[in-house]
């Protein structure tokens, strides 16, 4: 079967997709900045839904204790 391609392309065109340049990527503190916001509120979202509402203890001391260390790193 006979490649369709040369139909659409004339002769001598190329069937090669021109590279978009290269998106500058974020520096990695930028990075770390967001992930520790997204956890921030995660975080905040988990405690407003469970608190009051678990009988486990444990885990809400160790969610307050997560969300304090990201409030440190981000030096809120």
């Amino acid at each position: 079967m006979a490649s369709r391609i040369r139909d659409i392309l004339g002769d001598g065109e190329s069937t090669r997709v021109p590279i978009p340049p290269a998106v500058p990527h974020r520096h990695p503190a930028q990075r770390r900045v967001k992930t520790l916001v997204r956890s921030l509120s995660v975080l905040n979202e988990w405690l407003d839904k469970n608190e009051g509402h678990t009988d486990d203890e444990v885990r809400v001391r160790r969610v307050k204790r997560w969300r304090e260390e990201a409030l440190e790193e981000l030096d809120i």
